[in-house]
């Protein structure tokens, strides 16, 4: 069942603390031997693709996209980031927007991106993955990533958690929702009530061979991070830790769970009164 992990700040300061030290150069610098860029490589290398990022930040994996010849709009819910990243570039792919009532309309896309975001619904992931389903392509793909309940969470970061909170509580301190982390059984429900078919599973993080940066390790522990370092990186007892670890599987201590699945859209439409088949699969 998914953790449900609470924080001493609300969503708002979240958001400053978590984009207030980056930039456009420093995102796209920290992707380099990230686990994505070999799934994006293998499913969307082909040919471009028409994709929707839901939850975009400033848009550095839009970026990304459009230096590789696709055609890419990214969703930002908060107008600071979106005013932020046009700061960066004036044109970057970017706009204000709600990912769970997208204006664009049904079979537009080839591709649609969820990076760490459908897990900080409350009320659940299921809206979003709806609309991510909607505007799709019969045969479009969804890579979706959210926080995965690993081992090393399971048995040593969450009871710390749970702990503390529960300390805070009955202090009579305030504590906030910040994210969901779901097992890979639920990620895949959700996906599969929303209409997609899972095919292919992999880990969110850096490559087994990157010795000073590891989303997960840097994401729960403050005091691994690298004081004054890039996003992600480590210091020295983060990367001695993340050398013992990489002895172990990969999804024991992780930070997140990447799902790649195809929208199935089995029923058809009607378009000026003329009645057709779902579009056929345009993304390999």
């Amino acid at each position: 069942m998914s953790y449900r992990l609470l924080s001493f700040k609300t969503s708002d300061e979240h958001d400053v603390e978590q984009w207030e030290n980056r930039s456009l150069e420093g995102e796209l610098e920290s992707f380099n031997d990230r686990t994505l860029v070999r799934i994006f490589d293998r499913f969307l290398g082909k040919k471009p693709a028409r994709i929707l990022e839901g939850g975009c930040g400033f848009g550095a994996w839009c970026e990304w996209f459009q230096n590789r010849n696709h055609e890419i709009v990214g969703i930002e819910y908060d107008e600071n980031i979106v005013a932020k990243a046009r700061e960066f570039k004036p044109d970057v792919a970017v706009e204000l927007g709600d990912i769970t009532n997208l204006r664009y309309p049904d079979n537009h896309f080839d591709a649609y991106i969820s990076l760490g975001v459908i897990e900080h619904f409350e009320h659940g992931p299921e809206k979003a993955l709806s609309e991510a389903h909607r505007i799709l392509k019969h045969g479009g793909l969804a890579f979706v990533t959210t926080p995965l309940l690993t081992v090393f969470r399971r048995l040593i970061s969450h009871p710390i958690r749970t702990l503390y909170f529960l300390k805070r509580k009955f202090s009579g301190k305030p504590n906030y929702f910040w994210e969901y982390r779901f097992t890979k059984g639920e990620l895949r429900t959700y996906l599969e009530q929303a209409g997609f078919e899972i095919v292919h599973s992999d880990i969110d993080d850096y490559e087994r061979d990157i010795s000073n940066r590891h989303i997960g390790l840097w994401a729960d522990w403050y005091f691994l991070r690298k004081h004054g370092g890039e996003i992600w990186e480590l210091n020295s007892i983060g990367q001695s830790l993340l050398k013992v670890l990489r002895l172990l599987p990969d999804s024991w201590y992780c930070s997140g769970l990447h799902l790649v699945a195809r929208a199935v859209k089995e029923s058809v439409t009607e378009v000026n009164g003329v009645t057709v088949a779902p579009a056929t699969e345009v993304v390999n």
